[in-house]
């Protein structure tokens, strides 16, 4: 195996660069390849300063988003670094070497094995949501009301990351999911083209399902490792670019009309009803937010 990360920057040099000073000596990574997603700060300049024999950077020509960004990574380090398998990691994640290589070594256990991730913690250690169902339109639209997805979750997302003990889980101890969360996990490379990578379609949010949807689609598997985590600092990258929490609710919601129409095929008036729904859900966020003054 050549595992290759991959690290999209978007103006966020300074957590960025903590990241790959932090993972440059892992010997369980080939080479790191540094993706500058159009940037409108010195990230560029900065970045420059870190490339090396291991260390590759590269810049996209506009700032397509998440999928776009990555998708030029994922084909650099596929046909220049001949690379087999690509750990995709956000900037604001912290990951041992440990975990990486229980990644690694996941692929050549599993037959048809696309993407294996850890558990997701917090700041704080506590752990957070790190896998998904793809549950079909009626279950993921219960899982976007602000009552129904918690009235509907234990339906809606078994979590088996809630259910692990680290201590107990025991070496080697996995559960198969549908997706998971795209802050960092390790790919076969030569799968996600199979499957046409991220769908650039999307700007924000919503890759990972996709992503996942594709994979199953092609038959191929995806892992939950229980006995192994690491941390991400949720959000730090994306509130430097979509401050606004209405801003980030917009373009969640465009995403999941894109999910909906092109991957679960709904009709014209499938999609007026969840436009509809969708509608009164940004109204309710608007007054809890600026009217009655909750943090989100």
């Amino acid at each position: 195996m050549n595992i290759s990360c991959i690290i999209l920057n978007y103006n966020d040099p300074e957590t960025t660069e903590n990241l790959v000073k932090s993972i440059s000596g892992y010997e369980v990574l080939d080479s790191i390849v540094i993706v500058d997603n159009h940037s409108t700060d010195d990230s560029f300049s900065r970045l420059k300063a870190l490339e090396g024999e291991k260390i590759h950077l590269i810049q996209a020509e506009k700032n397509g988003g998440y999928g776009y960004g990555n998708n030029l990574g994922i084909r650099y380090a596929y046909q220049s670094l001949n690379a087999t398998h690509g750990l995709i990691a956000n900037p604001d994640v912290k990951v041992s070497e440990e975990s990486i290589k229980a990644m690694k070594k996941a692929f050549s256990k599993i037959d048809k094995l696309a993407v294996a991730a850890a558990v997701t913690t917090d700041g704080t250690g506590a752990i957070a949501l790190s896998s998904w169902k793809l549950n079909g339109l009626l279950g993921d639209i219960l899982d976007t009301g602000l009552i129904t997805r918690r009235l509907f979750a234990p339906l809606l997302n078994g979590r088996p990351e809630l259910k692990a003990d680290f201590a107990a889980a025991g070496k080697g101890k996995y559960a198969y999911v549908d997706a998971v969360a795209g802050s960092l996990f390790m790919a076969d490379l030569t799968a996600l083209m199979e499957c046409g990578l991220y769908d650039e379609d999307v700007f924000l949010y919503y890759e990972e399902k996709i992503l996942g949807f594709k994979l199953r689609e092609k038959g191929y598997r995806t892992i939950l490792l229980l006995n192994h985590s690491y941390m991400h600092l949720h959000s730090v990258s994306i509130d430097k670019s979509v401050g606004s929490i209405l801003r980030k609710q917009a373009i969640l919601h465009k995403s999941k009309l894109h999910y909906y129409k092109d991957y679960l095929k709904i009709n014209r008036f499938q999609k007026w009803l969840i436009k509809a729904f969708l509608g009164g859900l940004m109204a309710e966020i608007w007054f809890l937010t600026k009217i009655v003054g909750l943090s989100w």
